[in-house]
């Protein structure tokens, strides 16, 4: 073969095959709830305490799970874990597996039962920030929180950027047929999504940074009938057959990636026989295009009731 032209070849071949290394930097994330992961240790919040062989089960599995089929993403977001004592305890599991380094994040919420949402992220990405969104607002005429498990942001950085990513447990559907109290708990459900799609418009408007919403939504797709809890914090809420609709709150709609895993496999949870998604990942529009590739796994009973959620991305 002439020269020349293996050489045009050889050069056409690397375009098409590097250009994700060569231009950006590629990361996995992943959202599993660990339904009420507690420790061995009383700490005297009348919390609920495992035996010691039961957490060890439970640490090796989550570790075994992270390492065998999540392939170690570089960021974890946690729901349902009791403290920081337990990230840390799942980062040394791993990391006595021969895993990778991971920093530990968690602020503790209102949670009655001590539940909250917390990260692992690899010691190779810088955490900016990290600070609870609404930890102290109220329930209009109340004293009660609005956000049992706050919101929970981070600004984790990488060469090619920083990227702002919020991880969610919001209020559950339980109670919303009660007589009793079905209608405070639709507009406790929809009041925190109002409030996370405004600080969304607001975040948008002043910041060019991109943003991830991530974690268990407790919401449906296609919405329940009291309020289309995801369209709201989308951006675009149905309000064509709810009890309680939502105002439209933000300009410039986010986008939801798990629509893009195939319907059959599009589902995090099972009740009552019914295949369910109450797990989601939602970005801004600029950043959507990063998407490499997204899907749910098995629900692993040995430690969850929940899919995780995985995505990886190149920017």
């Amino acid at each position: 073969m002439n020269p020349k032209v293996l050489a045009v070849l050889i050069l056409i071949l690397l375009t098409v095959v590097l250009p994700v290394d060569a231009g950006g930097q590629s990361f996995t994330i992943l959202s599993q709830n660990l339904n009420r992961l507690f420790d061995d240790v009383d700490d005297g919040n009348q919390e609920k305490i495992l035996s010691q062989k039961r957490y060890l089960s439970r640490l090796n599995s989550i570790a075994g799970k992270i390492e065998h089929e999540f392939n170690y993403p570089q960021i974890i977001a946690l729901q349902e874990v009791e403290n920081r004592n337990v990230l840390l305890d799942i980062a040394k599991t791993i990391k006595g597996k021969n895993g990778p380094a991971y920093q530990v994040v968690l602020l503790e919420g209102n949670d009655h039962s001590r539940i909250n949402v917390g990260y692992l992220i690899q010691t190779s990405i810088s955490i900016k920030r990290h600070q609870q969104l609404f930890k102290d607002k109220l329930v209009k005429s109340s004293d009660a929180p609005l956000f049992s498990r706050p919101p929970l942001l981070v600004e984790a950085c990488f060469d090619t950027g920083c990227l702002t990513i919020i991880n969610l447990h919001l209020r559950s559907m339980l109670g919303l047929r009660s007589l009793k109290k079905g209608k405070r708990i639709a507009l406790k459900r929809l009041s925190q999504a109002n409030a996370l799609a405004q600080w969304i418009n607001t975040f948008q408007t002043s910041n060019q940074a991109s943003v991830m919403l991530i974690g268990d939504f407790n919401a449906l797709t296609p919405s329940d009938k009291y309020s289309d809890i995801v369209g709201t914090i989308l951006g675009k809420p149905n309000n064509s057959e709810v009890k309680y609709p939502s105002r439209d709150w933000i300009k410039k709609d986010l986008v939801d990636l798990t629509r893009r895993i195939s319907k059959a496999d599009r589902y995090s949870y099972v009740y009552k026989g019914q295949k369910q998604i109450l797990d989601y990942l939602l970005v801004n529009q600029n950043f959507s295009s990063a998407l490499q590739r997204i899907e749910f796994d098995s629900i692993d009973q040995k430690f969850s009731d929940h899919a995780g959620l995985l995505a990886t991305f190149s920017w």
